[in-house]
């Protein structure tokens, strides 16, 4: 597996996700790679990975830098750290979403014949429960389950239930088949993704009952997704 994250100023957020990582049950961390998209200098991303290298030796992080040029342009981010990821499966996984502590384990309990996994939905954590989970006080890993059942908006199987980009889990063949759009709105770039993706391999397996855990923002998104020029 290799999980695909694209950075940009969320490294407290980024924290939390690669944490959930690192505590992932049932799963021989040999097959487990972690792709970090970023722009160095104008966050801390560089330092957490530091520091993640050392208290977590088992998690294996490739960092793959981009010129500032490349801030808003994360379909393009995405494609070119699918092409250095060496996983049979990529996850594409948003920087501020906690996966439950099984994810890999569900995953391979589906896979036999599938082209696209995904969740059930996330759980929009209120911006109090994200402050104590930031802050240490709640290790999310622990209490995953008490969490998704907490306060705050359940999203379950949104977007006209096509799987969108905060948690897409895709065989390789699959991305290199259907890149992702790079459009202004990324938001839209990460439908179409899923859509074609639907359209070209089949329907997706899903995660029944799987819940990840969306971190609170206020409300400030990604710069975009312009193209890349």
């Amino acid at each position: 597996y290799s999980v695909v994250v694209i950075n940009s100023r969320y490294a407290r957020r980024l924290q939390a996700a690669l944490l959930s990582l690192a505590h992932q049950e049932g799963i021989d961390f040999e097959q487990l790679e972690i792709v970090i998209g970023y722009i160095p200098g104008i966050d801390t991303t560089d330092d957490l990975i530091d520091s993640l290298q050392r208290a977590h030796p088992h998690l294996r992080i490739v960092r793959a830098p981009f010129s500032p040029d490349n801030t808003r342009s994360k379909g393009f981010m995405i494609n070119e750290c699918a092409r250095v990821a060496s996983g049979d499966w990529i996850v594409l996984l948003d920087a501020d979403i906690l996966l439950p502590p099984d994810f890999f384990r569900q995953v391979e309990s589906v896979q036999a014949d599938a082209h696209f996994i995904a969740p059930d939905g996330r759980k929009m954590l209120t911006p109090e429960t994200t402050a104590r989970i930031l802050l240490g006080d709640i290790r999310p890993w622990e209490c995953h389950e008490e969490l998704a059942q907490s306060a705050g908006d359940y999203r379950f199987r949104e977007a006209n239930r096509v799987p969108i980009g905060f948690c897409q889990c895709v065989r390789r063949e699959v991305m290199e088949k259907v890149p992702y759009h790079e459009l202004d709105h990324f938001e839209g770039s990460d439908w179409i993704f899923g859509n074609t993706v639907l359209h070209a391999f089949g329907p997706e397996k899903r995660l029944e009952g799987t819940v990840v855990l969306h971190l609170d923002h206020g409300g400030s998104q990604w710069y975009g997704s312009n193209a890349h020029l």
